[in-house]
């Protein structure tokens, strides 16, 4: 059985625009146990940060969408790929003022495809179905 991943896209606080929105990676895996992994903070302060087995409606934030990336060959250890992610740089700098979770989103996934476990095209579909998910916001 494969490892399923998911982007979740949280509605934003304190206004729902796009910016504010939060994104996770979340993963099901092959034995049936759950992962949502994500940075959290603000400028300056991002921490990684994983959550075993708790739902994603259970966030914090109402879950506003889901975005479907793909799937992981059963093959790939659970371990393998939180290692993986979890390796992510966080930025934190001076120079990186404007980025967020999104940019974190993108980067893991990133990570996943330099270790061979997703290909290019299916990271940047989920990407840009990312990117559009948060612009729903600004249609409310």
């Amino acid at each position: 059985m494969a490892t399923k991943v998911t982007i979740l896209i949280y509605t934003g606080s304190p206004l729902d625009y796009a910016e504010y929105r939060h994104t996770a990676l979340h993963f099901q895996f092959a034995r049936g146990t759950t992962s949502t992994m994500h940075v959290v903070g603000t400028q300056g302060l991002f921490v990684f940060q994983e959550d075993v087995d708790v739902e994603p409606e259970e966030g914090g934030s109402e879950l506003a969408l889901t975005v479907a990336v793909g799937e992981i060959d059963g093959a790939v250890s659970a371990e393998t790929i939180r290692r993986a992610v979890s390796a992510t740089l966080v930025r934190n700098g001076r120079e990186d003022l404007d980025w967020n979770c999104q940019n974190w989103v993108g980067d893991a996934l990133t990570m996943l495809v330099e270790r061979g476990v997703l290909s290019a095209a299916v990271r940047e579909t989920a990407v840009d179905a990312m990117v559009e998910g948060c612009l729903e916001a600004k249609d409310q």
